[in-house]
């Protein structure tokens, strides 16, 4: 008899089989999914991250140019009496440095409040005309490019023209084109000549080792000039406007002497961060100073029923009652409005116009078209000031666009 031994070895599979095909792509696609969503997120937070790290740079240099002007807490309108620190029937001393957006709103329409001061004066207005509560200085900065070059942080550089150019310009304050030529540069200026953004022009050495960069003072076609020395007028004399940096001087930043220019730039940085300063004074004289950093600021603009500057009732929910105002130690507000919806968002920024004081939004509660309900960080530190009567006044809150962080200077003097 024959025997048959069986074999206890499988049979060896040559595939997989449909389902087993279908389970690791749906495994597959969940794991995809899942990392997809990473990639707009890692994007946000590389924005963000530069952002912070801007912001953090122009506090420093706001830190900087504090400690070279102290005048901008003892003096910001550059006036040494007393009476011209910001009383104008406010509450209390509290006001904002304010170059770029003082500059901006100045060329708008001026609606006037009751003490006849436009909206470049203050912080802040109801569509109508200015809220008095918040005083608002340029720091005599003069024109908007000024201004910019003062308060700004520019991380790009529009080119707004190259030339070559050869000859030795040594010891030159101001440079002269054929007619016409400047007219292509597209300059803009404003009624005195002076260009309302930074302009640059630098001149490249013939050796190609070397080049000078100096900004623009005057824009002048009739001459078809571009000056760069603070001495405008060319009369040798300080005139009112002359002093760009505020050091008592005329600087005239001449070229180096026998210096060989090959060639000419033209150039324009972009203004994307900038700064503005709040200063509340206390009690023991000091002044506590918040650098408050922007990305891409709006210029205010009272036209628009939701300009950045647009001010807002608030109250403070307690249980089932509403307190008029902000509450100390109290983090949920009530917004009011009518119309077009503010500006809020989660992890944005208010501000508290009676006390001069920034809060971080961290959530909504409800938005029922009239009105929105938040919290805010930290909870209020002090509440909405009252008047000699006892009413509560300021109790108004501002919601800007595009704040970056705010940062805390402490106590000056």
């Amino acid at each position: 008899m024959i025997s048959h031994r069986l074999s206890t070895t499988p049979t060896r599979r040559l595939g997989s089989t449909l389902t087993e095909v279908l389970v690791a792509l749906m495994i597959m696609s969940i794991g995809l999914v899942s990392l997809a969503t990473l990639f707009p997120l890692a994007t946000l937070r590389a924005a963000k991250a530069v952002q912070v790290t801007a912001a953090t740079d122009l506090r420093y240099i706001a830190d900087a140019q504090l400690t070279m002007y102290p005048q901008m807490i003892t003096d910001p309108d550059l006036t040494p009496q007393t009476s011209n620190l910001p009383g104008f029937n406010q509450l209390s001393l509290n006001w904002v440095i304010d170059p770029i957006g003082y500059s901006n709103a100045a060329g708008l329409p001026k609606p006037l409040d009751v003490n006849k001061m436009a909206f470049a004066d203050f912080y802040g207005h109801d569509g109508a005309s200015a809220s008095p509560f918040i005083r608002r200085y340029s720091f005599n900065r003069g024109s908007v490019g000024l201004a910019n070059d003062f308060a700004g942080l520019p991380d790009t550089v529009n080119i707004l023209a190259e030339k070559p150019l050869t000859g030795e310009i040594g010891g030159a304050t101001e440079i002269t084109f054929a007619p016409g030529v400047l007219s292509t540069f597209g300059i803009g200026v404003d009624g005195n000549g002076r260009p309302l953004t930074t302009t640059r022009i630098t001149f490249f050495s013939a050796d190609g080792r070397t080049s000078q960069s100096r900004d623009v003072t005057l824009v002048d076609p009739s001459k078809n000039r571009l000056v760069w020395s603070e001495d405008i007028n060319g009369n040798d004399a300080l005139d009112a406007g002359e002093d760009v940096n505020l050091n008592g001087g005329l600087d005239r930043h001449p070229l180096p002497a026998n210096f060989v220019v090959t060639s000419i730039r033209v150039e324009s940085p972009e203004i994307r961060y900038s700064w503005l300063l709040t200063v509340r004074r206390v009690n023991s004289g000091l002044a506590e100073v918040d650098v408050v950093v922007f990305f891409r600021r709006p210029p205010a603009d009272p036209t628009d029923p939701r300009s950045d500057e647009q001010i807002y009732p608030v109250v403070t929910l307690v249980g089932n009652t509403q307190q008029p105002g902000f509450l100390q130690a109290k983090d949920l507000i009530r917004v009011q409005y009518s119309g077009a919806r503010p500006a809020v968002r989660k992890g944005g920024f208010l501000f508290d116009l009676g006390n001069a004081r920034w809060y971080r939004i961290t959530n909504f509660v409800a938005d029922n078209g009239s009105q929105i309900d938040l919290t805010i960080d930290p909870p209020a530190i002090v509440s909405s000031p009252r008047d000699n009567q006892g009413n509560v006044s300021g109790d108004l809150a501002m919601f800007p666009r595009g704040v970056v962080e705010v940062f805390s200077l402490g106590t000056r003097p």
